[in-house]
């Protein structure tokens, strides 16, 4: 039973730290694109999502692009 719980707690944690993870992509890719330092193009099936002319992510996915390009951003900033 303990085991079950456990799980359950897990289960909630993990669903607290994906909404504050989409809430911190998307609150970057709105800033972005009101600043207009983003652009997201789909090309034969692929999307592409450049940042202030710099191509970051390319996927067939737009969700998986965008969360790539939004990881490659903050790794290029700490560098």
């Amino acid at each position: 039973m303990q085991e079950l719980a456990n799980i359950g707690t897990r289960r909630v944690r993990a669903g607290a730290t994906a909404n504050i993870q989409d809430a911190a992509l998307w609150r970057w890719y709105a800033d972005l694109m009101e600043d207009n330092r983003v652009a997201c193009v789909r090309k034969e099936g692929m999307w592409s999502v450049w940042v202030d002319g710099r191509l970051l992510a390319s996927d067939q996915s737009y969700d998986l692009t965008l969360r790539t390009a939004f990881v490659m951003q903050r790794a290029l900033k700490a560098i």
